[in-house]
């Protein structure tokens, strides 16, 4: 009992939305727990940039899990290389590596994060826009650029580079997602009447369909016609 209000107290940091039962998630062995298990990193390789995907640190995640429980935790970022959500330890260099076996989802700045095993693809994908038929959904990816001996390239330094992709998740399966015109037209099923009012709307609003926030509105709108 002690070893676990210890890992309690290390990750929450006291800030604990709710504790029903939640002590009974936590296994006996050290830190490892139900959600997760904590370790240190190997930092002996100097590459340039960051596998994670906030350049900073200060975040607090709220984090629902499978019992519709929910609990704060701080210090908390998404390693892409990874995929998991991960949480620096009060006062330890050790890090707090969260998997989603007992997670429903986590909430970042609020932006919803849900973890989708599929196609033997494991990932976290932030949910854009969710409805009863299907998620639309960005996910993350990072490759090393390596260095070059080029003056004019001026990169002596293997660097991380950072990429995301747009997907759709409908019933069971995962496919990526263009953000343009043909992809919309296909989730309203081509309706001509829909179709119509939606151009009339964007030219009044000045909206695209390459951009994010202008898709999460289209959407908003044509779905509450």
């Amino acid at each position: 009992m002690k070893n676990i209000l210890v890992v309690l107290s290390l990750l929450l940091s006291g800030s604990v939305y709710t504790q029903t039962n939640f002590n009974a998630g936590l296994s006996m062995g050290g830190n490892d727990t139900n959600f997760g298990s904590s370790f240190f990193y190997n930092t002996r390789n100097i590459v340039l940039g960051s596998v994670y995907l906030f350049d900073e640190w200060n975040n607090s995640a709220e984090i629902h899990t499978l019992s519709n429980e929910k609990f704060l935790v701080r210090n908390i970022n998404l390693n892409i290389n990874r995929n998991a959500f991960e949480a620096k330890l009060t006062d330890s260099d050790s890090i707090f590596s969260f998997n989603f076996n007992n997670i429903r989802h986590i909430v970042i700045n609020d932006k919803i994060y849900k973890n989708y095993y599929y196609n033997d693809d494991n990932r976290v994908y932030e949910i854009i826009y969710q409805s009863n038929k299907f998620s639309i959904m960005k996910g993350f990816s990072i490759k090393v650029v390596s260095s070059s001996g080029n003056p004019m390239v001026n990169r002596s330094n293997d660097k991380y580079a950072k990429f995301s992709s747009y997907f759709i998740k409908q019933k069971n399966s995962i496919k990526p997602f263009k953000l343009r015109k043909r992809s919309i037209y296909n989730l309203l099923d081509n309706d001509k009447n829909v179709i119509s009012r939606l151009e009339s709307y964007m030219s009044n609003k000045n909206l695209s369909y390459k951009r994010e926030k202008d898709v999460v509105q289209i959407l908003d709108y044509v779905f509450n016609l």
